[in-house]
């Protein structure tokens, strides 16, 4: 990747992470909602048996209350992420009580292997994985923070469905996409499903 391209992908970040930051805490609010609500409509998570979810930082699309109510249901077994390295490892939470601070201060599962996400679930359940981001594009085109751990998780778990979930502002022209980069099958926004 070139001088130019890696500044340029810095710069689309920044700008996106600003335009999502802009967002007061009520307009988060009131989109996520909206977003969790085209969420539910959809046959893959209304089929799904896990749903491993995201524990919202900063300025995501907020995930906080989604996780309560599926938790509180209970019809859905639900995994959060845990940060390995350069990798991340999904565990089941039973409660909120089963995250604490974690990498960067996002909430995270305790690490326990009995609990462990795996490959032979991913292919024997329905399973949804929630991802987030910081922009998009219209081919379903993502870019995070640029570690990579999303990329490399569904690189792992090739037959997981993934929803990516974003606010309409994060939605660019273009993304530049690397050969190693993933698309998620679906980004919902507070406005539209982007198949």
């Amino acid at each position: 990747m070139g001088k130019k391209e890696f500044v340029s992908k810095q710069a689309l970040r920044s700008r996106y992470l600003g335009y999502r930051n802009s967002l007061s805490t009520r307009e988060r609010k009131e989109k996520s909602a909206r977003i969790w609500e085209l969420l539910k409509k959809e046959a893959v998570f209304q089929k799904a048996q896990i749903v491993l979810v995201y524990m919202d930082y900063r300025s995501e699309v907020m995930t906080t209350e989604l996780v309560e109510e599926l938790l509180a249901a209970g019809e859905k077994r639900v995994f959060a992420p845990k940060v390995d390295g350069m990798d991340i490892r999904y565990y089941e939470v039973e409660s909120m009580d089963d995250l604490t601070d974690g990498y960067q201060g996002i909430r995270e599962p305790s690490e326990t292997e009995e609990k462990i996400f795996t490959e032979e679930m991913s292919r024997e359940l329905d399973c949804l994985i929630l991802v987030p981001g910081v922009v998009f594009d219209r081919e379903r085109g993502r870019m995070g923070y640029g570690k990579g751990f999303y990329d490399r998780y569904l690189a792992a778990f090739p037959s997981l469905t993934s929803a990516a979930l974003a606010f309409e502002c994060q939605i660019a022209r273009k993304v530049p996409v690397e050969e190693h980069d993933k698309r998620p099958d679906m980004i919902i926004t507070e406005t539209e499903v982007i198949r």
